[in-house]
């Protein structure tokens, strides 16, 4: 009997981390094929523009951005691999140097290393970030007026393959 049970949870703990793995909205699979990141269906195609397509995630998905607002989350896929995780985060309270301040450091935590660029441009404050091993690319935009933020985490080997794409139309240009 003690065999038996001894089995079972040896089992239990070798298929533990297969039943556990799924698609982690916190660090995405960037270069992944839809068809391996979508085998529970949780990603939903809502457009296909420019050779891009965009899926939102109805799976499970928490992030720390989650414990402060509400953000409208999406992905983009290249050729079907993932490409990019769009945000769109709601106005926020708080003095803009604040709402910066504490941007900047978290994700500059999450990403490991301070932003590379930080320019203002016209209501909106830039920040962008460089992960190079990776080949990982974080853009966040700030309006100072509204307090609403856009940020697109992509990976910058797919995005070669749209060298003749509009600015409108790329989803890490922060237009839409």
């Amino acid at each position: 009997m003690l065999k038996k049970m001894s089995f079972f949870i040896g089992c239990y703990i070798l298929v533990l981390p297969l039943l556990a793995h799924g698609f982690d909205c916190n660090k995405p699979d960037f270069g992944a094929r839809i068809e391996v990141l979508n085998k529970d269906g949780y990603f939903v195609k809502y457009m296909e523009k420019a050779g891009i397509s965009y899926y939102n995630y109805t799976g499970p998905c928490r992030m720390d951005i989650h414990e402060k607002y509400n953000p409208s989350i999406s992905f983009a896929f290249i050729d079907n691999q993932l490409y990019a995780r769009i945000m769109n985060i709601p106005e926020r309270e708080g003095s803009i140097e604040d709402i910066r301040k504490n941007m900047e450091k978290d994700v500059s935590k999450q990403i490991g290393t301070s932003p590379h660029e930080i320019k203002q441009d016209g209501d909106w404050w830039i920040y962008q970030w460089r992960n190079e091993k990776d080949k990982l690319k974080f853009k966040v935009k700030i309006n100072r007026k509204t307090k609403v933020g856009k940020g697109a985490f992509y990976y910058e080997p797919l995005r070669a393959k749209l060298a003749n794409l509009n600015q409108a139309d790329d989803p890490v240009s922060l237009r839409h």
